[in-house]
Parts: C-alpha cells; structure tokens; sequence
C-alpha cells in the first residue's frame, strides 16, 4: 500500500514585532477581537491537508501560545507544537525543521502575521509543491520600481521580470533541509526561505495569489487588514 503524504505548517511567530507600536508583541494584538497569529494558524488548523503544525514563538511566551490555541482551538485533534524561536527568522525555521515529524514529506511555512490565507491556497500550493519540489505565492508589482544609489534613482527595473512573494511557501521537506544546510555551511541569510533554494542554485515555481496575504508589519497594515475585515473582502 502507498503511504499517504504526511505535511507539516512550520508557522514563525518568534519576533519582537518592534515596528506595530503597543504593549503586546503583534503576533498576539487583535484584529477583529482575535489575535493575529490565532487567525494566522486557522487554515492549517482546517485544512485536511495539513498532518501536523509547529509554532515558532519567544521563549519567553511559550505557555500564552499554548493558552490562546487552547482557547481558539479546544476541539483541534490536530498535533501542535509550540518552540522557541531563534535569534532570526531562518533560525526559527531551522529549529522547527528539525522538530518536525520523521515521515514529513512536504512542509508549509509561513508568516505567524499573515492572517488572510485561504484554504483553497494552501491546495493549489500544494499541487505544485508536488510537481516541482517547491511552490511560492506571488502577485505581480503594480509600481514601477528603481534601483538606487544614496539619494538618487540610477536605473528602472522592469516590472514584467519582477513578483513580490508571500507565504506560506512549500517545500519538500528533504530539499528544504539540504537548502539549509548549505545556507549555514555558507553563512548566508536569506529574506525568506526560497532564497535559501535560489542560492543552491534552484528554480522555484510560484503561484500567483492575491494581494489580500498582506504581512502585518506596521499601523498601516493594521489598520487595511481591520478594514478588509469590517467590509467583509475577505
């Protein structure tokens, strides 16, 4: 008998969140009356795809994590795992690889700030992650975009050689692993775990989605993401 493919959600909360102003770390201020990183996990959570799903928080919130999923999530039979994250972003994904289940055959990681991904996503993902080893989300650039040089705009890029990419991003785990790997071995860091792919010299197939996956970063976003949520766009 063929063995049914076991996925993991790596979803990456363990930032300071310094730039969204407020008491609260921004992984657990709330939108709509509900904090940002419970709605950030609620398509994997349901999703029937997803086997199993690891959190990356500070260390020092381990337990209010737990709490929250508890609290938003009491009927999840779903396994979970909430870990500290590390001193960056590529160091909390490594950690939560290395913590995954032994028969992982594909993982999701993601944004713990990207509240708006939609079942339906995460599927077609998925499809392609199969086909090609990888998959991204991306939607096109709407604004023209220049390079620089200290003060002065120096050269246009093309927009129609150029996306902007979100998560989550979806990987064979065996790939993603030895990506890492060879980023470490090379002290390079990436901005987003694609580019540590790009470095071995990989292709990555992307997938485009909508502008709503915004990353909630700062006020701005903050206050597009409660609007999207009080007009029902979403």
């Amino acid at each position: 008998m063929e063995r049914v493919i076991s996925t993991t959600a790596i979803i990456t909360a363990a930032g300071s969140g310094l730039r969204l102003p407020g008491t609260a770390k921004k992984q657990f201020r709330e939108l709509g009356g509900i904090p940002i990183l419970i709605r950030s996990l609620a398509p994997f959570v349901t999703s029937p795809i997803i086997n199993n799903i690891i959190i990356t928080v500070p260390e020092e919130d381990i337990a209010y994590c737990e709490a929250l999923i508890e609290q938003y999530y009491e009927d999840c039979e779903k396994p979970y795992l909430v870990i500290a994250g590390g001193g960056e972003r590529q160091d909390s994904v490594f950690g939560a690889l290395q913590s995954c289940p032994d028969m992982t055959d594909f993982v999701f990681i993601h944004d713990g700030v990207r509240p708006f991904v939609s079942m339906d996503l995460l599927e077609e993902l998925m499809l392609v992650a199969q086909q090609e080893g990888a998959a991204i989300p991306a939607s096109p650039m709407k604004h023209t975009v220049k390079q620089i040089e200290g003060a002065y705009a120096i050269e246009t890029i093309p927009r129609k050689q150029l996306i902007q990419v979100f998560t989550p991003q979806v990987f064979a785990y065996a790939l993603i692993m030895e990506a890492y790997l060879h980023a470490y071995s090379e002290s390079f860091m990436g901005t987003d775990d694609a580019s540590l792919l790009e470095q071995m010299g990989e292709k990555i197939r992307y997938v485009l989605c909508s502008d709503f996956n915004l990353k909630i970063t700062d006020e701005t976003d903050l206050f597009f993401a409660t609007q999207l949520i009080e007009k029902n766009m979403i």
